[in-house]
């Protein structure tokens, strides 16, 4: 039985490896430093070079990135509520069928 559960460890251990180093690999983990999709990194040019309308634009754009943002938590807010009315009235259904046999 032990002799088992090593051959399998030993087959396990380098696929589970090997897996994660795809996966990063997938995902940019290590290109250029970039972890993740790029609007949640933050703007590395400074501020001071920019001129008074492109602060200006700056400003804008992350305003309205943050209210998209804003608005999609709340959209999937609202659908995990609905899921889960959906699903606990689905499972109610099901007791009363349990409970008329």
């Amino acid at each position: 039985m032990k002799t088992v559960r090593n051959a399998i460890l030993c087959a396990v251990v380098p696929l589970v490896c090997a897996m994660g180093a795809t996966h990063a690999q997938a995902q940019g983990i290590g290109r250029s430093g970039t972890y993740g999709p790029m609007w949640d990194s933050p703007v590395t040019m400074s501020m001071d070079k920019l001129t008074a309308q492109q602060r200006n634009e700056v400003v804008q754009i992350k305003s309205r990135m943050m209210q998209m943002a804003m608005e999609h938590d709340q959209m999937m807010a609202k659908m995990e509520l609905e899921f889960m009315h959906t699903m606990m009235d689905l499972q109610k259904q099901l007791l009363d069928v349990f409970r008329g046999h």
